[in-house]
This record gives C-alpha cells, sequence and structure tokens, in this order.
C-alpha cells in the first residue's frame, strides 16, 4: 500500500493529467475518498480469482416475427 504521502502524490498526477482541477477546499475529501476507491479496488483485485466469477450468461431469444 502506498503512503499517504505517495496517494496523494498519484492523485494529483491523476488529476492534472485528466485537466481536473480540484477546489483547496474539497481537496481534503476528496481525496480520502480516492484513498477509500484505492483501497477497495485492493480489496477485490485481490479476493477473487477468475474462476469465481458466474459461468451463466442470460440471453434472450429474439421475438418471434409474424
Amino acid at each position: 500500500m502506498p503512503s499517504p504521502d505517495e496517494l496523494a502524490a498519484e492523485f494529483d498526477i491523476l488529476m492534472r493529467r485528466d485537466g481536473i482541477s480540484v477546489p483547496e477546499t474539497r481537496r481534503a475529501a476528496v481525496l480520502a475518498s480516492y484513498a477509500d476507491l484505492h483501497d477497495q479496488i485492493a480489496l477485490l483485485h485481490n479476493r477473487y480469482a477468475h474462476t469465481d466469477e458466474p459461468a451463466n450468461v442470460f440471453r434472450l431469444s429474439p421475438p418471434e416475427r409474424p
């Protein structure tokens, strides 16, 4: 897991790259959300293997033509 400083630097790079400007008054809240999202992605990424995906696929038959 990256340190808080590394996470903030990564966040700043991503925002700058996409041309997004976060107001200084909201930066702490947005950065906290980004850190939480980063943790959730890591949790989900490590929890399930591709073999755990459901095997069923839903298909609808085309409507019958009169």
